[in-house]
């Protein structure tokens, strides 16, 4: 009876030991996620905020998935229980910081290969458009017409489409006009150059000197030829007010085509053009 006791009492301390140590490895896990969610933030925070979070956050999570694998001995599990739980742990670590890999791989990408730079002027699938005014490790941030700011995750912008229309820093502003097909094209050029220096004060200006309308010749019928204007311009913001403007002095010279109702066929621009 005696030995039943003793046995029994050895039991229980070596479960109140397991116990104990487990505490103390949850103990010491806490900590040193804690610690190192602090480091990573001061490390990383100054140069950018959100990818201190990020690598905190999965530094974190990597430390106590650690942790619980070291209390799963303590507590006498079987090798084939630790082999278990390290493949559903390994599974979910994965899951659990996939975007995180997949934004800091496009990050480093996007900074090697320069598709496009800060103070660029980008559109991308799904409307979102504005000018880049940071690519962080993660993120990408965006300030729009509107000064509204867009943050859009890196692997976004390395797997979708994106349209960069920005040209040595300024923004290019096309407009579309249809011609009737006797307009020379010097008539159309002089028409062109008049209106663009009247509206100088909103074109961009390089080494003193504004820049220059460009035209090119799309297509050409036996009634009409389309055109298309582009003014470089700095401010994203007027794009509509200088095009708008553009058309209304354009129209008066009466060089575009005209429908059977007495309308222009003049096309208002739009940012996939």
């Amino acid at each position: 009876m005696s030995s039943i006791v003793t046995g029994s009492a050895f039991a229980i301390n070596n479960a109140a030991t397991d116990v104990l140590a487990s505490a103390i490895i949850l103990a010491v896990t806490y900590v040193l996620a804690f610690l190192f969610n602090r480091l990573a933030v001061r490390a990383i925070g100054k140069r950018s905020r959100t990818s201190a979070f990020e690598i905190g956050r999965v530094g974190s999570i990597v430390i106590w998935i650690v942790g619980i694998l070291a209390i799963l001995p303590v507590l006498g599990a079987s090798d084939v229980v630790v082999a278990v739980v390290l493949l559903l742990v390994g599974a979910f670590l994965i899951l659990a910081t996939r975007d995180f890999t997949n934004n800091w791989f496009a990050g480093q990408m996007i900074k090697t290969v320069a598709p496009f730079r800060v103070g660029d002027w980008i559109k991308i699938p799904g409307g979102s458009y504005g000018r880049v005014t940071k690519i962080d490790g993660l993120y990408t941030m965006l300030v729009t017409p509107q000064n509204e700011t867009l943050v859009i995750p890196n692997s976004k912008l390395t797997s979708d489409l994106i349209l960069d229309r920005t040209t040595s820093g300024s923004l290019k502003v096309p407009i579309d006009l249809e011609l009737n097909n006797d307009i020379e094209f010097g008539q159309l050029t002089s028409a062109v150059q008049k209106i663009a220096k009247e509206l100088s004060q909103y074109l961009t200006e390089s080494e003193g000197r504004k820049a220059e309308p460009e035209i090119y010749v799309v297509s050409r019928t036996p009634d009409s030829v389309k055109v298309r204007v582009f003014l470089r311009i700095d401010n994203a913001a007027k794009e509509e007010e200088v095009a708008s403007e553009f058309r209304k002095r354009f129209s008066i010279l009466g060089f575009e085509k005209r429908n059977e109702s007495g309308n222009s066929y003049m096309n208002r621009p739009t940012l996939e053009q």
